[in-house]
């Protein structure tokens, strides 16, 4: 049985191919690396504990604990990384500039390929930060949408910081011969 339970973890785990930035990532094998790890079949969920490293390519995925959710598939659902603060890395193009993310909370639905950063969340992005309590990020279209969630319509709500840099200009040609 421990034997069987631990084929199930690993099978879960080799299950996680959440984050397709690269073209490569998805195909690329998953690493777990954690100070323990508890399987539950019937809620098809792991959560992995103590300084928790998940890799896959490019993408890397850090938190003092991380929730693995599966559907009845076999397909990773749902990701979610607590920590003080958890880290999402991930390099969107080759030769691009990574994804830099933290947050209390982060987590990563693979249905629609999007991280939601709550509580203290900050993402960079080519340069560019975003602050706030909560910020999602769109994988596939690399969009970000920072601000309050859907629906809340709080005034009160605590404000974003968005820092974005300057375009490089390039200097036109001289073209005057004096």
């Amino acid at each position: 049985m421990k034997r069987f339970r631990i084929l199930c973890l690993a099978l879960l785990a080799g299950a996680a191919a959440p984050v397709a930035a690269l073209p490569d990532d998805a195909s690329q094998p998953i690493r777990i690396q954690a100070n323990s790890a508890t399987l539950d079949d019937r809620r098809n969920t792991a959560v992995y504990s103590g300084n928790v490293i998940i890799t896959q390519g490019s993408m890397r995925l850090t938190g003092s604990r991380v929730t693995l959710n599966t559907d009845q598939a076999g397909e990773v659902s749902k990701i979610v990384a607590q920590g003080s603060p958890a880290t999402y890395r991930q390099t969107p193009d080759a030769g691009g500039k990574p994804v830099d993310a933290r947050a209390l909370t982060i987590e990563y639905h693979a249905d629609v390929e999007r991280v939601v950063l709550i509580d203290q969340a900050f993402l960079e992005q080519a340069g560019n930060t975003f602050q706030g309590q909560r910020v999602s990020y769109d994988i596939q279209r690399q969009v970000v949408d920072a601000g309050r969630a859907s629906g809340d319509d709080d005034a009160s709500a605590e404000r974003i910081e968005i820092i974005i840099q300057p375009r490089k200009r390039t200097e036109p040609a001289n073209n005057d011969e004096t």
